[in-house]
C-alpha cells in the first residue's frame, strides 16, 4: 500500500507543475496578474447584454430583441450579426488572427476598407449570443507595458478600448479600459498560511488520531471551493477542456481527501497516508499554481478576490501542516484495521 501511495504522490507532484505552467506560460498571466480589463459605463441598445469574460480574454454579447444588431471590427467592418435568427458571421472578411505580440505593437496590421466588400452572412448559431476575442481588451504581449515596467507600484491606464455596434439605424459603443493595478503585499497571506500550518501540525500530536479528520475535511472543502470558483470564472473557455487540462491534480487530491476523512473518522491506519497524499496534491496546486493570487490584483475566479486568497491560504497552510505532522508523528500502535493480539 505504501508503495502505491508513494507512486500516486509522485504522479500528482509531476502533474501540478504542468498545470501551473499552463496558467503562467503567458506572461503576464491571463488568469492571475495585475492587468485588469473591464467595461466602463456605455450606452447600449435597450435589452442588449454585454460582458467581459476572463478579464478581457473574450467579450460576450446577447441580443434578445427582435432587431438585428451588428458588431463592428476595429476598422469599422461588419463582423457579426446577432438577432432573432441567431448569430451570423461575415464570411467576406478574413478570419481574425491573434498577432505574435500585443495588437498595439503590431504595426504590420493593415486597416480594411469597411465599404470595400458587401457583407456575406454565414449562419453560426440559432442562439442570439456571440462571444469573440478583442485584441485591444486584452494584453497579449509577453512583455509588460512600458508604464508598468517603469512604475509598477502605481495604477496606470494602459489603453481605452471600444467596440462599435449598429442597431436600428443607430451607432453604439461598448467601452472599456485596460489598466495596470498593483497587487497587495503578500506577507499577511503567507503569515495566515504559516499559522495554519503550525496549528495543524500541533493538532496532530493530540492523543486521538481521529482529530486529523478536522484539518483534512477543511483541506478538502477549501480546495474544492476554490477550484469550483476558478472553473466558474473561466467562462470564456470550454469547461471540460479546462477541467481535464488544469484541474486533474486537484480533483485527484480531493478524492483522496474524502477517502482520508472516512478512514480517519473510523480510526483506520491507512487514513493518515491518504490524508498525506491529499495534502501533497492540494498543497502542490495551491503553492505552485494558485499562490500568485496573494500578490496579484486580479484573478479569474467567481468569488470576491479576498475570499479566494483566504481559501488558497487555508489550502496551502493546512496541506503543509498535515504533511509535516504525518511525517513527524508516529502512527498509532493499535487501530481497527489491525485486531489486537491475544497473549
Amino acid at each position: 500500500m505504501s508503495r502505491l501511495l508513494a507512486l500516486v504522490a509522485v504522479l500528482m507532484l509531476a502533474l501540478a507543475p504542468q498545470a501551473a505552467a499552463h496558467d503562467t506560460g503567458h506572461t503576464p498571466a491571463d488568469r492571475v496578474g495585475d492587468l485588469r480589463s473591464e467595461m466602463i459605463p456605455s450606452q447600449l441598445p435597450p435589452g442588449v447584454e454585454v460582458r467581459v469574460l476572463e478579464n478581457g480574454q473574450a467579450l460576450w454579447l446577447r441580443n434578445p430583441t427582435r432587431i438585428d444588431l451588428v458588431v463592428l471590427d476595429t476598422d469599422g467592418a461588419q463582423r457579426y450579426q446577432v438577432g432573432p435568427d441567431g448569430v451570423a458571421v461575415n464570411s467576406a472578411l478574413p478570419p481574425e488572427e491573434t498577432p505574435a505580440g500585443d495588437i498595439s505593437e503590431d504595426h504590420s496590421r493593415q486597416a480594411a476598407d469597411p465599404a470595400a466588400t458587401a457583407p456575406q452572412w454565414q449562419r453560426q448559431s440559432t442562439e442570439p449570443v456571440v462571444q469573440w476575442h478583442n485584441h485591444f481588451a486584452h494584453w497579449g504581449d509577453a512583455q509588460l507595458p512600458a508604464a508598468a515596467v517603469s512604475d509598477p507600484d502605481h495604477e496606470h491606464l494602459i489603453r481605452a478600448w471600444q467596440v462599435g455596434l449598429e442597431y436600428d439605424g443607430r451607432h453604439y459603443e461598448i467601452r472599456g479600459e485596460l489598466r495596470w493595478i498593483p497587487g497587495p503585499w503578500p506577507v499577511a497571506w503567507v503569515f495566515i498560511a504559516l499559522a495554519l500550518a503550525i496549528g495543524t501540525w500541533l493538532l496532530a500530536f493530540a492523543r486521538r488520531e481521529r482529530l486529523l479528520v478536522l484539518p483534512t475535511a477543511v483541506l478538502v472543502v477549501s480546495s474544492a471551493w476554490h477550484g469550483a470558483a476558478m472553473l466558474a470564472g473561466r467562462n470564456a473557455e470550454d469547461g471540460r477542456t479546462v477541467l481535464t487540462h488544469d484541474y486533474l491534480p486537484a480533483i485527484a487530491a480531493g478524492l483522496l481527501g474524502v477517502v482520508a476523512v472516512v478512514l480517519l473518522a473510523t480510526d483506520r491506519r491507512n487514513g493518515r497516508w491518504f490524508a498525506a497524499l491529499a495534502a501533497i496534491g492540494s498543497g502542490a496546486v495551491a503553492l505552485l499554481q494558485d499562490s500568485a493570487v496573494w500578490w496579484s490584483s486580479t484573478s479569474v475566479v467567481a468569488l470576491p478576490i479576498d475570499l479566494d486568497r483566504v481559501l488558497v491560504s487555508v489550502t496551502a497552510g493546512v496541506s503543509i501542516g498535515l504533511v509535516a505532522a504525518l511525517l513527524t508523528k508516529p502512527a498509532p500502535q493499535s487501530t481497527r484495521s489491525e485486531p489486537s493480539s491475544i497473549s
